[in-house]
């Protein structure tokens, strides 16, 4: 039942690799959530999906009243800057001097191969290594800024010491890419592993860029709290996938302080809307909300394993707490099959034998899984 249509909806696109290829060439790729695809494929109504290809919580933080002042002027710097003082706590970050907001983490990845790029227009080199197989925007922006990229297709198990090899020996200005936990594999590596990594590409006056999006539910192991000692690393972290509110657009960038204030004047005003503000202030101040969502992911992301587990024949490869990565030879007839009944996963053109599932929300979509998988499994695959 494999097919080789690249382009079922539910694939994820190439994983690029050290090639030429100009920005304009550059193929799209094609993201989770893309439900619209999906129901054009199945000839299914886009209101009548379950989304299970993107890694966000199903249990969003429950937005509050927003006063219409905050839809109809423009937002203030005292919201910003009570925005910034809710995430300082919650990221554990020494003072708010090392953090920046944005309108979501996908704004930062685009915009920081540039705004480094400016900063570093002295130094011939514009090398970025990224481990992989990863998120593919970050090479595909980095490339787009000019820089010569290279996806380093990399084991959880050799990673950390494939980033050390590399900036033990790299020429001033070399950026190494890390997402930790990792998407979609989920590796994840110990802090004192990361500020390891941050001294030596400060010590080489490198950089290194570690995608924290998926971190939330294990915060202790941030490097966040360690920023003020690494001049030369940048950390991203995401609102939208935890609390569940990918619509709000917010992400923040963790960094030096000066390099902070350096790429917020690049940002420039107004860039967070009103609202999100006031969404993302109390979400982050609401340590009840968080701890009580970080107990039920960990319980459904085992619910999940055995409902997969005990109906397939895939086998728990990795993932967190957000999203859970399988393998095994039917991961693309198990896709189409879900697909039929209106549910979508994640398959990755790198590796057809691997799929990732989110997590279902309520009761409703649990048991829609729940039977689906139970045909499949009747059907004796």
């Amino acid at each position: 039942m494999q097919t080789t249509d690249s382009s079922l909806s539910i694939r994820l696109g190439p994983i690029m690799t050290n090639s030429h290829i100009t920005p304009k060439e550059q193929p799209p790729i094609n993201h989770g959530g893309a439900v619209d695809r999906a129901a054009n494929r199945y000839g299914i109504p886009t209101s009548d999906w379950l989304d299970l290809s993107t890694g966000i919580n199903p249990i969003a933080y429950p937005v509050p009243d927003i006063e219409n002042a905050h839809w109809q002027r423009l937002p203030l710097t005292s919201e910003l800057d009570g925005l910034k003082a809710a995430a300082k706590q919650y990221y554990t970050l020494p003072t708010t001097d090392h953090l920046v907001c944005a309108p979501g983490t996908q704004a930062l990845i685009q915009m920081i191969p540039f705004w480094l790029k400016d900063r570093m227009a002295d130094q011939a080199t514009k090398n970025v290594h990224v481990m992989g197989p990863t998120y593919g925007e970050h090479e595909r922006c980095w490339r787009r800024a000019g820089y010569h990229c290279q996806t380093h297709q990399t084991d959880p198990a050799d990673r950390i010491a494939k980033a050390t090899d590399i900036l033990s020996t790299a020429e001033t200005g070399t950026v190494v890419i890390l997402v930790n936990p990792n998407n979609p594999d989920g590796a994840m590596f110990a802090p004192d592993d990361i500020f390891k990594l941050g001294k030596r590409a400060d010590a080489r006056n490198c950089w290194l860029m570690v995608d924290e999006a998926f971190m939330d539910c294990q915060p202790d192991q941030s490097v966040c709290s360690r920023i003020d000692q690494l001049q030369n690393t940048i950390v991203l972290r995401s609102f939208g996938k935890f609390f569940g509110l990918a619509g709000a657009r917010l992400g923040c960038a963790v960094m030096d302080c000066n390099l902070a204030t350096d790429l917020e004047s690049r940002i420039g005003p107004w860039a967070i809307p009103g609202p999100t503000m006031v969404v993302g202030a109390q979400a982050f101040s609401d340590t009840a909300w968080q701890q009580q969502s970080r107990t039920r992911l960990t319980a459904d992301a085992a619910r999940l394993d055995e409902l997969i587990t005990k109906n397939s024949r895939l086998a728990l490869f990795g993932g967190t707490d957000l999203f859970r990565y399988y393998d095994g030879e039917d991961c693309v007839a198990l896709a189409d099959h879900l697909g039929h009944r209106g549910i979508l996963v994640r398959l990755f053109d790198h590796d057809a034998h691997k799929v990732r599932f989110g997590l279902p929300g309520t009761d409703i979509d649990w048991k829609r899984l729940e039977d689906a998988m139970a045909d499949w499994h009747s059907a004796d695959r």
